[in-house]
């Protein structure tokens, strides 16, 4: 992506992660090592006994078991490389693709590895800020900018930050006060709050190639040898977000319902379809109108559809042909500077039809607003 690189302060977190997130990743690979386990070699049955693969042979040839932990890890991880590519919200599957099949110069990979990142951590933030709209018991929305800072009121400049650590601290500050009210969020589902954590940590080894010079062919090598795991973990664990569904809004029919552009994957054609709206749908497709020429962009979960605006926008290219999805990057001299996910080609708007949008998270932010 183009710069400028977001204004990150570099944090002093633990170079480590925390004992809660290293438990639910040994469960979660355990799970994964069983279900691998009873696909290649099925229940096993003597008489009228049933018995896991995996217990067998744990029991009875645990060298073999190890061998199979590290193949159902191997194959685990290619499945989730081929979801990411596949079914993942476009804004991090296009770049995704693009570091595991793009071109292999080390700094070119490096910086689609960097515009993931990115990306993942905007589309959090924005699904966040459109889910908080909903719950006024989530006033004022707090937010902190590392594990060491105290917590704070949100303020409106903070929304639309260009630093990744505060958009960070916004989704932590509302999944935060959401659990401490016992208010279940769909996000939360997504993103727990210990991997959260994680990704704050990861977000530190972000900082380190995005805030020096620009590094040699070995550099970059060296350093997506050791961000790339630490990413691929992550990935791992927010693999539910292949359910999140993205959408532009192509009509309007009776019904009600709706013909809908899905924007998920990295192959960039166009699907559409029609879909039937429910209330809760019907309610913010009827308002998603078009922004300085761009339409809305909304995300589906179950049972919930959120307005990404005015952090996320669709448009037509040059062509007519492709569909480019923009973020939000910075906002800089009155304009709302916004990036093409796919191929880093940038659009200026005015700031104000942008932040005339905020007015329904404003109502949540507190006095320092």
């Amino acid at each position: 992506m183009t710069e400028p690189v977001p204004n990150d302060e570099l944090e002093a977190e633990r170079l480590g992660p925390e004992e809660s997130i290293l438990g639910r990743r040994r469960t979660r690979d355990e799970e994964d090592y069983r279900a691998w386990c009873e696909a290649v070699y099925g229940m096993v049955e003597l008489g009228e006994e049933v018995f896991h693969p995996a217990d067998v042979l744990d029991r009875l040839a645990p060298v073999i078991a190890r061998r199979g932990r590290e193949d159902a890890a191997a194959q685990i991880r290619t499945d989730l490389e081929r979801a990411v590519c596949e079914q993942f919200p476009a804004p991090i599957a296009i770049p995704f693709h693009g570091f595991l099949e793009g071109p292999r110069q080390p700094l070119t990979r490096l910086h689609r590895l960097r515009d993931t990142w990115e990306s993942l951590i905007r589309l959090l933030a924005a699904m966040a800020l459109s889910e908080a709209t909903r719950i006024a018991a989530l006033k004022p929305l707090i937010l902190r900018e590392g594990k060491d800072q105290p917590w704070r009121d949100c303020s409106r400049k903070d929304i639309f930050s260009d630093k990744l650590a505060r958009r960070i601290g916004l989704v932590e500050g509302i999944l935060h006060r959401a659990s401490e009210l016992g208010i279940e969020l769909q996000l939360a589902s997504l993103v727990p709050l210990d991997v959260l954590s994680e990704i704050r940590r990861l977000n530190v080894v972000r900082n380190g190639f995005s805030h020096e010079s620009t590094k040699s062919d070995g550099q970059a090598t060296e350093i997506i040898e050791e961000a790339y795991p630490l990413f691929r973990d992550v990935l791992l664990d927010l693999r539910d977000m292949q359910g999140i569904e993205l959408l532009r809004i192509r009509g309007i029919e009776a019904g009600p319902k709706a013909e809908v552009e899905r924007l998920n994957g990295h192959a960039q054609s166009r699907s559409i379809r029609e879909i039937t709206l429910d209330d809760d749908a019907a309610a913010v497709v009827l308002f998603a109108t078009q922004v300085d020429g761009m339409a809305r962009v909304l995300a589906r979960v179950p049972g919930l559809t959120l307005d990404l605006s005015p952090f996320f926008y669709a448009c037509d290219d040059t062509t007519g042909h492709w569909t480019r999805v923009l973020d939000f990057k910075y906002k800089k001299n009155s304009k709302w500077h916004l990036e093409c996910v796919a191929d880093s080609t940038t659009r200026t708007s005015p700031a104000a039809v942008h932040e005339a949008l905020l007015v329904r998270i404003e109502s949540l932010l507190g006095r320092s607003a």
